[in-house]
C-alpha cells in the first residue's frame, strides 16, 4: 500500500504544473534543508527530497538532520550563511522582525501541487498557518498538525473497569480508583516541566470564554493574577501531588513513557509524536487511545475545544542562496500526496486539509482523529514563541515550583505576571498587536 501511495505521488506531483519556474533551469543547484532531529526522525523529511530531486532535474537537496541543530545553525546565522529551508527551534519572532527570514506568500499563493483550483494557502488547514504572520506576509509553515490529549491502554481500562472520563470530577475519581489499584494514575515527563504547560492552559480554558483566554495570549495586564487562572493551577498542581507516578518529576520525556506502556503509569498527558516516540517499546497488545482534556464542571469555556494546531514549522531564511526554491520544496513537500505519505509513515497528522481522509490509518492515530472530529475549534499558545525568555527562565521554573508544590498557584500566578510585566515594559521584545479571539472560517 505504501509503495502504491508513493509511486502515486510522484506521478501526480509531477504532471501537476505547480512547480516554480526557474529562471535558468539548466543551471544546477543544491538546496541545504536543515532538520530538527526529534520524535518525527527524518526518514520522511529524505524520501521526500529523493522525491523532489526526480521530478525536478537539475535540483538537489542535501537534507540533514540532528537533535541539536538549533546549536550548529546559530553560528551560521550570524555569519549570513544559513541554509535554505530550516525546521528548528530558533527565535523565530526575533529574526522576522530583524528581517532575517523570507516571506512564503508568493508560494503559499501559487497552486497547491496536486489539487488543481486551490492555491497551496488554501490546501492548508485554515488558520494553521497563521502563528507567524507579521505585517501581513507569512514567515513560518508548519509540517505537522498537533493535539494535546489524555493516553491511556484500553486493554488496562477493561481489565480493570476503568472508563473514559468526560468531566474533571470523573478524572479525579478515576485516578483514586486507579491508584486504589496499586497503579500510578499518570506518568509525566517532570525533567521538563514544560510538558506541563498545555496541560494547564487545556484546564483553564475549561473555566473561561475565549474572550478571557486569549487575552492572556495578548498579554493584558491582571491575565496570570486572574483567580480563575489561580484555579486551574490549584487544579494541575493537585493532579501532580496526589496523581503522578513517584519519582515522575525527575524522569525524562521517554523514561516517564516507558512507564506508561510497560502499565506502570496509566495514563499520561503528551502530543500525537507519542506513538512514533516510543514505537520501538510498545509492547504487543498494548491498545493505545486517547481523550480530550475533560470539561470542567461548572466552567464557562468550551468544553469541546481542543488545545492543538501547527508544529513543526518551517522557513526560509532571507539571506538563503535559493530561498525561491526552497519554498518551492516545501510546498511540494506539503502537498496532499506528501502529507498523505507524512501520515502513513509517521502515523501523526499533517496540516493539509484532508489528509488523512481515504488513507488506512492505525487504530492509534484514529483515536486521535476522533477528539478532533467530536472538537469545536482548535486552539493554541504563542507566547512561548513569542517571548521566549519569559518561557525559558520565568514560565519553566515557575512550574517545576508549582508541580513540586514548592509555591502556591497564586504566587504561581504572580510569578508570571511579575514576568509578564518585565516583557511589557521591555521595547527591545516585540509585541505584536492583539488578536483577540481567532475568527472561525
Amino acid at each position: 500500500m505504501r509503495r502504491a501511495l508513493c509511486a502515486l505521488a510522484t506521478l501526480v506531483l509531477v504532471g501537476s504544473g505547480c512547480s516554480l519556474r526557474r529562471e535558468d533551469a539548466r543551471r544546477g543547484i543544491t538546496l541545504e534543508v536543515a532538520v530538527f532531529e526529534g520524535g518525527y526522525g527524518i526518514q520522511w523529511h529524505r524520501s521526500m527530497a529523493r522525491r523532489y530531486e526526480a521530478s525536478h532535474p537539475g535540483v538537489r537537496v542535501n537534507l540533514w538532520g540532528d537533535p541539536r541543530v538549533d546549536e550548529k545553525l546559530k553560528p551560521r546565522v550570524l555569519r549570513r550563511n544559513p541554509p535554505d529551508l530550516v525546521s528548528a527551534s530558533l527565535p523565530v519572532w526575533k529574526l522576522i522582525v530583524a528581517g532575517k527570514l523570507y516571506p512564503l506568500d508568493e508560494a503559499l499563493d501559487s497552486p497547491a501541487c496536486g489539487q488543481p483550483g486551490l492555491t497551496w494557502r488554501r490546501s492548508l488547514v485554515p488558520g494553521i498557518a497563521g502563528d507567524f504572520v507579521y505585517r501581513g506576509h507569512t514567515y513560518a509553515v508548519p509540517s505537522n498538525m498537533g493535539a494535546w490529549v489524555c493516553w491511556y491502554d484500553r486493554r488496562q481500562f477493561r481489565h480493570h473497569g476503568w472508563a473514559v472520563p468526560r468531566t474533571w470530577g470523573q478524572f479525579t475519581a478515576l485516578c483514586r480508583r486507579i491508584k486504589a489499584a496499586g497503579v500510578a494514575p499518570l506518568a509525566f515527563q517532570g525533567k521538563y516541566p514544560g510538558y506541563a504547560w498545555s496541560t494547564l492552559l487545556s484546564i483553564y480554558q475549561r473555566l473561561v470564554p475565549f474572550e478571557r483566554w486569549y487575552a492572556m495570549q495578548d498579554l493584558a495586564p491582571g491575565a496570570f493574577t486572574d483567580p480563575q487562572f489561580a484555579r486551574a493551577a490549584r487544579m494541575l498542581q493537585e493532579m501532580a501531588t496526589r496523581y503522578f507516578e513517584p519519582g515522575a518529576l525527575a524522569m525524562t520525556h521517554t523514561e516517564s513513557q516507558l512507564e506508561w506502556v510497560n502499565g506502570r503509569a496509566a495514563m499520561i498527558f503528551c502530543g500525537l509524536w507519542l506513538k512514533n516516540e516510543m514505537k520501538s517499546a510498545i509492547p504487543p497488545g498494548f491498545e493505545m487511545a486517547c481523550f480530550p482534556v475533560p470539561a470542567v464542571e461548572g466552567g464557562r469555556g468550551d468544553p469541546h475545544a481542543v488545545y492543538g494546531g501547527g508544529a513543526e514549522n518551517f522557513f526560509v531564511f532571507a539571506d538563503a542562496k535559493h530561498p525561491r526554491e526552497a519554498a518551492d520544496f516545501l510546498k511540494f513537500m506539503l502537498s496532499l500526496e506528501g502529507a498523505r505519505s507524512y501520515t502513513l509513515l509517521l502515523d501523526t497528522l499533517s496540516p493539509v486539509r484532508d489528509a488523512a481522509r481515504g488513507i488506512p490509518i492505525s487504530r492509534e492515530l484514529q483515536s486521535a482523529v476522533d477528539v478532533l472530529d467530536q472538537s469545536s475549534r482548535i486552539f493554541s499558545d504563542r507566547l512561548g514563541s513569542l517571548y521566549l525568555e519569559f518561557n525559558v527562565t520565568v514560565l519553566q521554573e515557575a512550574q517545576a515550583d508549582l508541580l513540586a508544590g514548592r509555591i502556591t498557584p497564586e504566587e504561581f500566578g504572580r510569578r508570571l505576571e511579575a514576568g509578564a510585566e518585565k516583557v511589557r515594559r521591555d521595547p527591545d521584545v516585540y509585541k505584536p498587536p492583539p488578536r483577540g479571539v481567532p475568527v472561525l472560517r
